[in-house]
This record gives structure tokens, C-alpha cells and sequence, in this order.
């Protein structure tokens, strides 16, 4: 490059290449804008900077080399030597103790043969046998001699069985009379030996042992032994070094250890208080042990028995001093480590020096090149230092040369660029403008979208009402038809009216709601009701259709479950029958289960789990992703096969999310093995005073039941649910076991059962042979007996000409499910019917309950079947056939809790505990159904019609107001039990009313509100 054209860069001004250099090459504080400020770093401050990381970092990698290469065969060396010189050492003190312990050995018990020898001569004997008689100076004669040929034996005497002295070598050196506890302790052939004691003729010590004739003890020898081989033994420092020493211990009074002879290094120490090597050694032990003796200092201790009576040898050895050679090979590892680290670490630094030298030489060209001195160049090695520093250099200064000469180029093209840039700038800025005005013209086409959205909804809501209108009356004046005398033909063309009927009600429902939610106008209710309750209403919905194809319905509560709960029941139970119709439509045989458990549980709020199972033909994993779909079904055959409009999941699955849950299946895809749809809701906790609807479990204390069915999971549930209110349940499956188990006549508590729960229908036959079975041997059952019948106790004779009893049947299902419209309908059409029903079923309940009271002891052939509830199904035969068989008590399934509780209290002849207002109502339901005067308030001719004749037939009197006006009229001239009034008239009425004229009618407003809400499914 010549000098101009670096005379045009420099020129040109700051290059953006230099700034790229500065950033690159700036240190963690970072040096940005220090050109501006007039401080340009020193080379030497950035020669700090680059070099001492560097050499910190390839020191401390050499020297971490050195710490690994030499310290870990160090370390391995150390581990070794240090194993074998604590092995030797041991070894050595053991060796020390064993050749101790057996001279001491050697020592006492030729000690104790010396006085075995004097203690069986013959004339000594035979004058302690017979003194009276005996030679006494022959005697101590003998006894002279015997102790003059031994060496160590100074003195001796020989006692009499009493413990007094008889002969003696000189009579002043013992004892006249030795005490009776020290005789006594001389027992057998043992020898006992006194403690050594110190005279100025040196160390002494008494042996003493019995001298017996034919096993019986005739005197004491005691022998005054001169014991200074046996201090010289223990005193004896051979292999025990400076610091050694050797103790005899022997157990003394109070667990203290006496030493034989006091220690070598403190003669004061002659009791050792606590030693446990010494305590090891008195037991039988030997061994090593490392602790503090008597002076506090830590030894190292070699142990074993002495061999003698139950003392105790000892060699220990100060552990400084035996943990000397260990100490001194541990200095010279050290040393050895510490002198390879600090070479390491020296050559370290000299590596270093060598690399970070052209590292900084590069770092100033670098710098150099940053402040925009392209002419800038590292300087090369010598020929023998050509090395990949070296390289490095070459490349450094090829890439300053093309830095430099791409310069000009590139601030070339930056003002190309910046020229290019300001046209697209321009292009933007009109760009901007356009899209601005795009956007207002989407912000109006989204008003019209949704006002069209809003006009969708009105439309599908007027039109739903509309539809809904006239197919009320299609499905009403069918059932009127029905109701009158008509032809068989007749009655199938009207049932495939009224079915079809029924099933595009549905569609338009679904449709509507499936806007709703679409539309985000779902209103959700916060209401107190009965989870249980509520739960067993969509199985009673869809009874009949499952015991026409077949399928077991069952109900399952997990006992934490609560029943009384704030949230919005319709949309509850709409999931429900959607759910559990599912499960029945694709289900050829088997169960449909419904079970509740909680997932979680807060103060006030409570997730529940809701699962519905069924056995039915199971969805492929491939397929589950299109179930919460719209308008999507597995395969396009179930359509044409099960038909349905593929909405009902997806609203359950909207109306789920809706409670703050989510719903999801779970399924093999086998058939058989069915599907299990869960989803979870969350609910409000009503506060426990409010609702009451727990059973009193002492009302069922002492009943014992057989529950038969052929279903597991019903038998189970059954079960479960008479155990958790105090009743003793068991059950079985077939008629054959039950039969077994009344004929063995007891239950698990040893007692017989007093009620069967029997299924009407057994693997497909009747249950009636139980039933035979069971008037044929009455025995078998037990009455029960409860508190208010013990106390009156009333006998009653089978009349010959018995009759049957009149039975009740407590019953949740009213109608086929296929024939209701929809969820709202279904409690409609049940509160319409529930008034006359439930009084024929009181009045029936009472009269059984009079029967039931008036039962003796013990069963009869005919009491017996009173004692027997039969489970039936919703089909209408069963019941008659239940009062063919005698069977007072029966009650259909899918079962409710309330019902069954009802139904075994007055099979039982149990008072029920109600509540004054239960009692009113009961009161109430005895009272036959009186004739109402109900006037109505629609608009609509058809509804008009269907109203007028459907109150007609169930024998109410009507008046009719075609619109609010002539309702108000009608209200203020008569006296109406109820006012039926349709809301959508009633609040076209307000629109246009004048509420002055409340004022000149004198009528209040409150008396318009006593109505139920428009008859929707007229």
C-alpha cells in the first residue's frame, strides 16, 4: 500500500475496522471510548493484562501435573509403607505379650508345683489328721526341710482347718489365726496368690493353697515366696523400648483392676480404674488396641490373658514413640513432594515466559492495528525458533497487509450501502403508510365480522326457540296421541315420530350450546346442589336404554368424596349423559362404571376426578387427538353405524375446561377393554350446617346382610356403601354361594344374616330359586331386632289365607332415556310426575312399614321374604313379578344411595331420625293431591294448547292470558294457585307497560313473581 493511500484512510476518519479491533482486544474492565477521552493505555498496562493469565494458567496446569504424576504413587508408596510399620509394630508388641505371658506362666505354676509337692508329705498330712496323736516335731521338721531345698521359699505355715496356725518354719513371721473368709476362699486344688509387697530384704509375696485327704480339706499351706524373679519378668523392658512397660492386672472389688506388681513408670499407680484392653484381657480376649493410660498419654496396647486364675497381661507402648519410623518415612514424602512441586512450579514459569512473550509482541501489533496503524508488523523469530508461534506470526502480518488494503474498499461500500440505505428508508416510510391503512380497513372489516358473528348468534338463538316450538308440540301431541285409544300400527308410526322427534331436539341443542360456547356467551351457575345426587339422576336418565342393550350401570364414591357442592349442576349433568351415553352406544356387553374421587381439596374449594368406563369397543391412539374435535368422530362408519353429529365430546370437553378442569380418555384401542373417559371440575364447598345428608351409622348397628349379584363391580359397590353406614356386608356372586352361605348360617362375626340384597336377574335367569329356597327354610335368616321393636315387641300369627303384602318400590328412573329432550327438559318432565308418584310410593311405604312393625322374633315361611330386598331393573315386569314372589322390598338399579337407605330401614322396621321439616314434608305427601286453579301466560297457540290439555288431564282447572297485560288483569280479579307465565312474554310486556298503573290497580309487584319458569318443554 503507498503512503497515499494511507494518507486517504487516515483521512477518511475513524475506520469501522479499528473499532472492531478495540472491541475485540479489550480486557474484562473493558476500554471503550478511551481514544476520546485522550487516555490511550500504555503498553506495558496491557502487557499485565495479557501475560498474567497465561503463566497463572500454565503454572497451575504443571504443577497440578506434578501434584498427579508424583503424588499419587506417593501417595500409594505411603499407604503401603504405612501398612507394613503398623503391622510390624503390632506384631511385635504381640510378640512381646506372648513371650511374657508364657514365662510368667512358666513361673506361677512351677511356683505352684513347688507348694503342691510340700503340701502332700506324708507326716505333715498325717499330723493334720490326727494331732492329738501325731509327732508335731517331726512334723515342722519336715516341713523346715521341704522349704530349705527350695530356693525362692523363705518361710512357711501350715493352718488347720479353722484357720489356726499348727506348724511354721518361724512363728513370728505369720499369723496366729488367719480369718474365716480368707479359708473359706481357698477352695479345691487353686492355689491363691497374695499381692507382691516391698521389704528391705527386697519383693515377697504369700502362696497359699489347701491341703486335703480324700477330698476333704485338712489344713492351709502358706509359703512366703521371695518373688524376685517374678519382679524382674514384669520389669523387664526387652522389646518394649524406653516407653514400654508391662502390667499384670487382677480383678479387684467394685470393677477395678489391681495391678500384680505397681506400674514400671509411676510405681505410685497400683489401681488401674477403667482400662479396656486390661478388661479384655481379664475376660479371655487378646488383641491390638490403641488408647490413654493411666497417665493420659496414647499408647498402643498388646492384650491377652495371663494364663493364671483371671489375670490380665498388658505390653503397651507409647504411640510417639512406636509411630516414630512412621513419622520420619511420612517427612521424607513430604519433602520429596514438595521440592518435584516447587521444580514444577519454577519450570512453569519459565514455559510461561517463553510462550507469552510473541503473544505480547502480537497484542501491541494488535492494539497498534486498533488505533489505526495499519502499517503495523510483528517482527520474526530466528530461524531455529521457526515454530507455530512463528506461523502465527506470518499470519498476523498477512492479515494486517489485507486489512489494510480492503480499507478503502470497504468504506467504499459503506457509503454505497448508506446510499442504499436512504432509498429503502424512503420505500419503508411509504410501506408504513400503506399498512396503516390496511389496518383500518381490517379494523372495519372485523366490526362487520362481528356484527355478522352477533347476528349469528341472534339468529341461532331465535331460530333454536322457533325449531324448538313446534317440535315441543310435535313430541307433546304424540304423547297425547299415545296416551288415547289407538291402533297398534298407530302406536309404531307415532313412537317413530316422536323418536325422530326427540332426536333432532337433541341436534339443535348440541348446535346451540356448541354456538354458545363458540361464541364465548356461556354462562356458567353458581348454585348449591347434590353431587351424589346429581350423579345418580344421568344414570337413572339412561337406565332404560342400558337394560335394553344389556349394560350394567354402576356408581362408584371414593369416601372423601363430598356431596353437597356449589357450582352449575345442568352443565354437570350434561357431560354426564353425554359421557355415560357414549359408553352404553358403543358398548355390546359388559358395564359402563361412573366413579368420583378428589384430586385435590383447598378450605372452600374441592377439584374432583371424574372418570367414566366402559367395556366396550375402545379407540385406537392414532384416533383419541380427533375426539374433542368438532363435527369428528373416529371413523366415518361409526356415523353411519351409531350415527351422531360428532359435538357431544366436544362440548363436555368445552363445558369441563368452562369449571376449571380438562377432560381427556384413555383407551388400548382393543375391544373389550373398553375406554375410560376422565375430566376434571373444580367446585365450592358448601358449609357443613347448611346440608345434612349423612346417615346415622347407629341406625344400622347390628345388621348383618348378604348381598347377591352377579356383577363384581355392583357387588362391590353394594358392599362398600352398607359397610361405610355400620352395616356387617358380604357378598357373593351366584345362587349356589349365596346358598352356601346361609346354610353355614354365619357371617365373619359368627352370626346370621338378618336382610338379602338379591339381584333380580342371575347370568341371565331369574333369582326366584333363592327366593323358594329361602320361604322353604325360613331358619336361615335372623330377625332383627332394633331398639323401638325390643321394646314393644309385638307377636303376629300367619294367617292360612295369607295375602301378600303390599310392596313398595323405590325407583329414580322415570321414563327412557331415549325419550327425554334434553338435560333441563329431564328435571322438568321429573318435578311434573314426582307428585303423584312419590305419594302412591309413601302411602305403599307405610303400609309396609305397619307390616314390618308388627313382625315377631323369628321368621316365619311367609315373614322371611319380608327380610329379602330385590334389586330389579327399570323394566315395569320385574315389580309385578316381585309381588308374584312375595317380595315386599325392591328397588331398581342403577342404585340411589337415598333410596336404598329408605328401603332398608322399613325392611329393618328402623325410625328413621328425619328432621322436622322431612317430617313435613312427609306429613304432606299423605295428603292426596288437591285440584289447582293455575292460570297461563303464553303467547304462543301451540304451547297455549299443549298447556290447557296436559293440566286438563292431570286434573287442574286453567285460565288463559294471551300476553302480560291480561295476565295482570287476571292475576288482580281471581285467586290463582300458581301462574304460569312465559318469560319472553312477560318481558315484552314491560317494555311497553306503564308501572303507573301498578299504582291505580293497587296490585304490588311481588305478586308477579310467584311463577315457575315457561313451560320449554310444552
Amino acid at each position: 500500500m503507498t503512503s497515499s493511500e494511507v494518507k486517504i484512510l487516515n483521512s477518511a476518519g475513524p475506520s469501522p475496522l479499528c473499532n472492531l479491533g478495540r472491541c475485540n482486544l479489550e480486557g474484562p474492565q473493558g476500554n471503550v471510548g478511551a481514544e476520546e477521552n485522550g487516555r490511550i493505555p500504555t503498553l506495558t498496562r496491557r502487557k499485565k493484562k495479557l501475560r498474567a493469565p497465561i503463566c497463572v494458567k500454565l503454572t497451575l496446569f504443571i504443577c497440578l501435573s506434578v501434584m498427579i504424576a508424583s503424588g499419587v504413587p506417593e501417595l500409594v508408596l505411603w499407604k503401603k509403607v504405612h501398612q507394613q510399620l503398623v503391622g510390624q509394630i503390632e506384631h511385635r508388641l504381640m510378640t512381646v505379650s506372648t513371650l511374657r505371658q508364657e514365662q510368667l506362666k512358666d513361673y506361677l505354676f512351677s511356683e505352684a508345683d513347688k507348694t503342691q509337692l510340700i503340701s502332700i508329705r506324708i507326716l505333715i498330712n498325717n499330723y493334720l489328721s490326727n494331732m492329738t496323736t501325731g509327732n508335731k516335731t517331726l512334723a515342722e521338721l519336715d516341713l523346715k526341710g521341704a522349704v530349705s531345698v527350695i530356693s525362692d521359699f523363705k518361710h512357711a505355715a501350715v493352718y488347720n482347718s479353722k484357720g489356726r496356725l499348727v506348724l511354721a518354719t518361724d512363728e513370728y513371721v505369720f499369723q496366729s489365726q488367719i480369718q474365716e473368709t480368707y479359708v473359706n476362699s481357698i477352695m479345691g486344688d487353686t492355689p491363691k496368690l497374695q499381692f507382691p509387697v516391698q521389704t528391705p530384704e527386697g519383693w515377697t509375696y504369700i502362696f497359699s493353697r489347701g491341703i486335703f485327704k480324700k477330698e476333704a480339706r485338712i489344713g492351709i499351706l502358706m509359703v512366703l515366696v521371695n518373688s524376685t524373679k517374678l519382679v524382674s519378668l514384669v520389669y523387664d523392658r526387652t522389646g518394649l523400648q524406653k516407653t514400654g512397660e508391662l502390667l499384670i492386672g487382677v480383678p479387684d472389688v467394685q470393677d477395678r483392676i489391681r495391678l500384680l506388681l505397681p506400674a514400671m513408670r509411676n510405681p505410685n499407680v497400683t489401681v488401674l480404674t477403667y482400662s479396656a484392653a486390661m478388661t479384655r484381657a481379664i475376660n479371655g480376649e487378646s488383641g491390638i488396641v490403641k488408647e490413654t493410660d493411666y497417665s493420659g498419654k496414647r499408647v498402643i496396647a498388646a492384650y491377652r490373658p495371663a494364663g493364671f486364675l483371671r489375670w490380665g497381661l498388658l505390653a503397651q507402648l507409647e504411640m510417639k514413640e512406636a509411630y516414630a519410623p512412621v513419622r520420619n518415612v511420612r517427612f521424607v514424602i513430604l519433602v520429596t513432594f514438595s521440592v518435584l512441586l516447587f521444580v514444577g512450579a519454577v519450570a512453569s514459569l519459565g514455559l510461561a515466559k517463553v510462550f507469552t512473550s510473541p503473544i505480547i509482541e502480537l497484542g501491541r501489533a494488535a492494539f497498534a492495528l486498533g488505533r489505526g496503524e495499519m502499517r503495523t508488523r510483528v517482527k520474526k523469530g530466528f530461524f531455529l525458533f521457526q515454530d507455530e508461534i512463528s506461523n502465527l506470526k506470518d499470519a498476523f502480518n498477512g492479515m494486517a497487509h489485507q486489512i489494510a488494503s480492503h480499507q478503502y474498499t470497504l468504506e467504499h461500500k459503506v457509503r454505497e450501502r448508506t446510499s442504499d440505505l436512504a432509498h429503502a428508508n424512503d420505500v419503508l416510510a411509504m410501506e408504513i403508510e400503506e399498512r396503516g391503512r390496511i389496518e383500518l380497513e381490517l379494523e372495519k372489516a372485523k366490526d362487520i365480522a362481528m356484527a355478522a358473528d352477533r347476528s349469528k348468534s341472534e339468529f341461532l338463538a331465535n331460530m333454536s326457540h322457533e325449531i324448538r316450538t313446534p317440535l315441543n308440540a310435535i313430541i307433546n301431541f304424540t304423547e297425547l296421541c299415545l296416551d288415547t285409544q289407538i291402533t297398534p300400527e298407530q302406536q309404531e308410526h307415532l313412537d317413530y315420530v316422536r323418536f325422530g322427534a326427540q332426536h333432532l331436539l337433541r341436534l339443535i341443542t348440541d348446535i346451540l350450546d356448541f354456538s354458545k360456547i363458540e361464541a364465548g356467551k356461556l354462562e356458567m351457575e353458581e348454585i348449591q346442589f347434590s353431587l351424589f345426587e346429581q350423579l345418580e339422576q344421568s344414570l337413572s336418565v339412561l337406565a332404560a336404554r342400558a337394560w335394553e342393550s344389556g349394560i350394567e350401570l354402576c356408581c362408584d364414591f371414593s369416601a372423601d368424596a363430598p356431596d353437597h357442592l356449589v357450582g352449575d349442576p345442568g352443565r354437570l349433568l350434561q357431560i354426564f349423559v353425554n359421557l355415560i351415553g357414549n359408553g352404553i352406544k358403543f358398548t355390546k356387553r359388559g358395564e359402563v362404571v361412573v366413579s368420583v374421587s378428589v384430586k385435590s381439596k383447598a378450605e372452600n374449594m374441592v377439584e374432583l376426578l371424574f372418570a367414566v368406563k366402559d367395556s366396550g369397543l375402545g379407540i385406537p391412539h392414532s384416533k383419541q387427538s380427533l375426539l374433542f374435535q368438532a363435527f369428528s368422530q373416529v371413523d366415518s362408519s361409526t356415523q353411519r353405524v351409531y350415527g351422531g353429529t360428532g359435538l357431544g365430546l366436544a362440548i363436555s370437553s368445552k363445558l369441563a375446561t368452562a369449571m376449571g378442569g380438562k377432560m381427556w380418555v384413555e383407551s388400548e384401542g382393543t375391544e373389550g377393554l373398553g375406554s375410560t373417559f376422565l375430566f376434571t371440575a373444580k367446585f365450592k364447598l358448601c358449609p357443613s350446617s347448611s346440608h345434612s345428608s349423612v346417615i346415622d351409622t347407629d341406625m344400622f348397628k347390628g345388621v348383618r346382610a348378604l348381598v347377591v349379584d352377579d356383577n363384581m363391580t355392583t357387588l362391590r359397590i353394594i358392599v362398600d356403601l352398607l359397610k361405610s353406614w355400620g352395616v356387617t356386608a358380604h357378598g357373593v356372586e351366584s345362587t349356589e354361594a349365596a346358598k352356601l352361605a346361609l346354610e353355614n348360617g354365619k357371617d365373619a362375626a359368627g352370626q346370621k344374616y338378618t336382610v338379602v340384597l338379591l339381584d333380580m336377574w342371575l347370568g341371565g335367569s331369574e333369582s326366584s330359586e333363592l327366593v323358594y329356597y329361602l320361604q322353604g327354610r325360613p331358619s336361615l335368616l335372623e330377625k332383627y331386632q332394633s331398639a323401638a321393636n325390643c321394646k314393644r315387641k309385638q307377636s303376629v300369627q300367619s294367617d292360612s289365607n295369607h295375602k301378600p303384602s303390599p310392596s313398595f318400590y323405590c325407583d329414580g328412573h322415570n321414563g327412557d332415556a331415549e325419550q327425554e329432550k334434553d338435560l333441563k327438559d329431564t328435571q322438568l318432565v321429573k318435578s311434573k310426575c314426582s307428585g303423584s308418584q312419590e305419594n302412591i310410593e309413601h302411602q305403599d311405604v307405610q303400609k309396609v312399614a305397619e307390616n314390618l312393625d308388627s313382625r315377631t322374633e323369628f321368621h316365619s315361611a311367609d315373614t322371611v321374604l319380608f327380610a329379602i330386598i330385590m334389586l330389579t331393573s327399570v323394566n315395569h315386569t320385574d315389580s309385578v313379578r316381585c309381588k308374584e314372589l312375595g317380595i315386599s322390598a325392591h328397588t331398581s338399579k342403577p342404585i340411589k344411595r337415598s333410596l336404598l337407605s329408605r328401603v332398608l330401614q322399613l325392611t329393618l322396621g328402623i325410625q328413621d331420625k328425619m328432621p322436622n321439616d322431612e317430617s313435613k314434608n312427609v306429613n304432606e305427601l299423605k295428603t292426596p293431591n288437591k285440584c289447582l286453579h293455575i292460570l297461563i301466560a303464553e303467547d304462543n297457540p301451540v304451547n297455549q294448547r299443549v298447556a290447557i290439555k296436559l293440566l286438563h288431564k292431570w286434573g287442574h282447572t286453567t285460565v288463559l292470558a294471551g300476553n302480560g297485560a291480561e295476565a295482570i288483569e287476571q292475576a288482580v280479579t281471581q285467586q290463582f294457585d300458581i301462574i304460569l307465565m312465559d318469560v319472553s312474554c312477560f318481558l315484552s310486556f314491560l317494555l311497553k307497560f306503564d308501572f303507573s298503573l301498578m299504582l291505580t290497580l293497587d296490585l304490588e309487584l311481588s305478586c308477579l313473581y310467584e311463577m315457575l319458569l315457561s313451560f320449554k318443554f310444552l
